[in-house]
This record gives C-alpha cells, structure tokens and sequence, in this order.
C-alpha cells in the first residue's frame, strides 16, 4: 500500500479500535465516521465559492480530510486543513497519517475546541463530534458560562455536548461558507433541544437534515440513531428540506442531487424555515403521526403526572438482596421495597406474589433509606462507602446527607423507560419504590378518574400507537420516553366515556387481568378493549 493509499483507506481506524479499549473510547466519545458517510458530507463543504480552510473540531484520526483527498487528489495543494481533538493520543496517530503527506497543507492541534479560538472563521466547517452528556465533560460551569456569553443565551445543563460543537461552528462559518455535521437524532424531539432547534432556525443557515434509518446503526457500538445537518451560510435562507434514508444505498441516490444545490427538485418535504417550531418535536416533519388519525385527544399531563424514578447515583451499593442485607446486619426498617429492574416486572401487574419471588430469588429488590444513624450497623455501611468513594460520585456529591433519598413516593403506575416493543404500563399493585429503569405515573387525585380506567387504556395497542409519536429513537430499533415525553403526549379525553361505556370498560380491565395473571391469552380482551376506546376517538 502506497504512503497516498494508507490515509485514504479505513484501517487506521481499524486498527486504532482494535489496540484502543472500548471505555476508554466510549469515554473520550469516539465513535468513527464510516466512509461512506464522510464521501457524502465532505463534497458538501468544499462544493461552495470559496473552500478553502476546512475545518473539523473533532478531527479524530482525519476522515474527512482524508475524504476530500481522496475525492478531489488534484486540489489537495490547494486547501488548509485545521483540526483539533481533546486527546492527545488520536492527534498523535492523526499527525503520524497526515503530516508531510503528498504536500498537504495541514495543522493538527490537541486542544479543546469548545474553548478555544472563537473569533477565527473558516470556509468549511465539518464534523462528527463526540457523543457525551454534559457531566461527563470537564468544567461544565465555566463551559456553560462560557457559551451563555457567546451566544448571547443561556443552555441548559441536560445538553449534550455534540450540540455545543454544532452551535460554536455556525457562529465560525464564513459568508458562502458550509457547514456538514453528522449527531445524534436526539435533539431534534428531546425537550433540551428546544433552545438548540431555536438558535438553528435563527442562523438561517440550516438547508438539509437528512434523517438515517431508525432501525439500523451507522457507528458501530453506538447506540444511537443519527442525523446529517447540511448547513450554508447563503441567500438561499428561506427553506429547509427532510429527507429520510433507509439504507446506505439511498445515501448515495441522493449525492447528486445534494451537489446540485440551489437548482434542484425537491425530493423530502420542504418547510419554511421561518414556520419551524422549535416547540414541537421535529418529528412531525418528516414522519407521519400516529395521533393525526384520531379525534378526541388531550396531553396525559391532564390526568397524571410522570417522573422519573429515584437515580442513586450508586446502584450496586444502595441496593440490597436479602443474602446481603443479613451479610451487613441491616434492619429492614432501614430498607425500603424497590423495583431496581425493567426485567423484574415482565407483566402489566407486578404484586406482593411478585415481589417475594425475586426476594427468595435473592434479586436487588431492597433500597438503603439510611435514617437512623445510632443504628451500629448501618453506621458502619455509611462508612465502607465513604471509604470506597460513593459519597465522591456525582449525584451523591450533590446530596445532604449524600446517602438520602430523593423524594419520590411509590407511584401507583410505573412506565418503563426503554423498549423496543412499544411502551408498556405496569400496575404497581405491590405498592414498591422504583429506580430509573421505571417512570412514576401519579394519577391527578383532584380528578374523578378510577385508576382502573386509566390503566385500562394505558394497556391497550391503541394507547401504545399515540404514545409511539412521542418516543426518542436510539440505534437498533431501542427507544426511550423521558417523563415530559409523556407527559406531554396524547390520551383519550377520559372525559368523553359515557358511563356504560366505562361500565363495559372496567368489566374487560378484570377480565384481562385475571387472565394475565394466569398466564392465559389476553388478546382477545385486549381487542375489545381496544374497540371500546376506539369509539371514543370517533366521536
């Protein structure tokens, strides 16, 4: 393989993965661009007037770079590449790949570029930035203040920080210039990307967001789906264009067609740019809504309200098997029933029976509610974690005492936050306090709305459809609801059930229960329960 061969073909990453561990990979955010995705993007920043210092904020071992060389090798001479990465190990390899290769006019910087340089500006901006949340980055304060002051708003401690990178580059583009990012699809239907989708809409820069297919990964070991953002800092602000790709093979259909921009026809659906709502889930957009089909809806947030479970910050310490409890002498009046996992409640009903089956399973079902420090041997397990450190983590550093508790009470129905399946309700009849793995559904109590009915409906395919517009899409076909995901979604008008209608209702809720809890077929009474709201959603 020639020295040109070597930095346009893939197995330096290749091989960087394979002597480079997972976590600490997963840790810095490196997740690389496959090829073919950097064949699509790169085109885009240098197809402008003047594109010629191209940078990438998160430079990794060079994928774009080495993209445009191998695309446009007569031009090469006649570009600046600049790129920067946090870790020095990656621009080391970066610098041993580029440096001195076939005359190319390049500079590779460890640094952070989210501090860094803000009033420089570049032709081409182009990135695949690292996936991490916000408290896995270091000086979040002085970082949030920091871009508060530049971009004259104020973000959200929930951000991630790929949307920092997207944000900090359109501020950096040239007049003419490009922008190309490929993140997360998160954002666009999450509740902190508001403020994100707002800042974007008013650079009047965005032009595509090319949305890849939900069920399949394009990073390996990353599960999450993604997006490509194509931005150009032109006259042609006026509207943005969704367009959604299954496979690879479309990617590449519509390349062309990218590159012909501003003369071309329309291939995804077109918004005015000034009538996207950075409100809405963007969502609706490119996908057709479940709910659109049907009368009679209202937010959930008018009959119930949703949390999240209690986070510990240490799972395996606070919580307790009963072999573990009597190996450290600790009452049960310190220790409070607890659904740990998704797994544990595998039904629409999880009982007392339930529970005292993962108990003689000897299943985590016990969290620590240390509230009585005269207790010997609780005192001595506060101080086995003090000196293992637990009090030092993130979210118990944050807590006074760092062993509390939140306060969230035992939630009459639980909402299981991932699946891949649709979203599934379960009855809390064992009355237990739950983790993250669950969401608390607290019913309003000032409405004359029976429990049973709710969870009735919250039972039903029909429910899980409408649910379904409200979801946050993940690689593999996995999905999440955050609790303002649910709370903000639709239900039935529970106050449009006329009372022999409920009567019918009630009577098949008991039916499907004592099936299910046989383990008998409950599809039949799930149709009809189905049916029955059904004729609500008509009216």
């Amino acid at each position: 393989m020639t020295e040109y061969e070597q930095i346009v073909s893939t197995e330096c990453e290749d091989k960087y993965i394979r002597r480079t561990p997972y976590e600490y990979r997963k840790k810095m955010g490196q997740f690389f661009t496959p090829i073919h995705v950097a064949d699509f993007m790169s085109p885009w920043v240098i197809n402008n007037k003047s594109g010629k210092t191209i940078l990438d904020p998160a430079v990794g071992l060079g994928i774009f770079f080495r993209s445009i060389l191998k695309s446009h090798p007569e031009d090469a001479h006649s570009y600046k590449f600049i790129g920067c990465d946090v870790c020095d190990k990656i621009i080391e390899e970066a610098k041993k790949l580029l440096i001195g290769v076939n005359e190319i006019n390049i500079q590779l910087m460890n640094e952070d570029y989210l501090i860094s340089d803000w009033d420089k500006q570049y032709d081409g901006i182009i990135c695949n930035p690292p996936y991490l949340k916000f408290h896995n980055y270091g000086n979040q304060k002085e970082l949030l203040e920091l871009f508060s002051e530049k971009m004259n708003t104020k973000l959200s401690g929930f951000t991630n920080i790929y949307t920092l990178f997207l944000l900090k580059a359109l501020k950096q583009v040239k007049t003419h210039g490009r922008v190309a990012f490929i993140v997360p699809s998160e954002f666009l239907n999450s509740n902190y990307g508001k403020k994100i989708k707002r800042l974007i809409k008013e650079s009047g820069m965005l032009r595509f967001i090319i949305i890849i297919d939900f069920n399949s990964m394009v990073f390996d070991n990353a599960t999450t789906t993604s997006c490509i953002l194509l931005f150009a800092k032109d006259d042609y602000n006026h509207e943005v264009e969704f367009i959604n790709i299954k496979d690879i093979d479309e990617l590449n259909l519509i390349h062309s067609y990218m590159l012909s921009y501003p003369l071309m026809r329309k291939k995804g659906k077109v918004i005015k740019i000034r009538e996207l709502d950075e409100a809405q889930k963007w969502r609706v957009y490119y996908q057709e809504l479940n709910g659109s089909k049907y009368k009679n809806l209202v937010p959930f947030s008018s009959f119930a309200r949703v949390s999240r479970g209690i986070a510990t910050g240490a799972n395996k310490y606070f919580l307790f098997s009963e072999s573990k409890r009597r190996k450290h002498g600790i009452s049960k009046d310190f220790l409070l029933p607890c659904l740990s996992k998704a797994q544990y409640a595998r039904k629409h009903f999880f009982g007392s029976d339930d529970f005292e089956r993962l108990r003689k399973a000897d299943k985590p079902i016990y969290l620590l509610d240390a509230k009585d420090m005269n207790d010997t041997n609780l005192r001595k397990y506060i101080q086995m974690g003090e000196k293992q450190g637990i009090d030092r983590k993130y979210l118990t550093s944050h807590r006074t005492p760092w062993y509390s508790l939140e306060n969230r009470p035992p939630a009459p129905i639980l909402a299981i936050v991932f699946n891949r399946s649709g979203l599934r309700f379960v009855r809390n009849e064992a009355n237990v306090y739950n983790l993250t793995s669950f969401h608390c559904v607290y019913p309003r109590v000032s409405l004359f709305l029976k429990l049973e009915l709710l969870m009735a409906y919250l039972i039903t395919d029909v429910a899980a459809e409408i649910f379904d517009d409200s979801r946050r899409e993940y690689g593999d076909g996995l999905r999440k609801f955050e609790p303002n995901d649910l709370n903000d979604a639709l239900v039935v008008d529970f106050q449009k059930i006329t009372p022999d209608l409920e009567t019918e209702i009630l009577a098949l809720y008991d039916q499907f229960r004592s099936l299910e809890l046989k383990g008998k077929d409950t599809s039949e009474i799930k149709n009809a329960l189905n049916d029955c709201f059904l004729k609500v959603f008509k009216r």
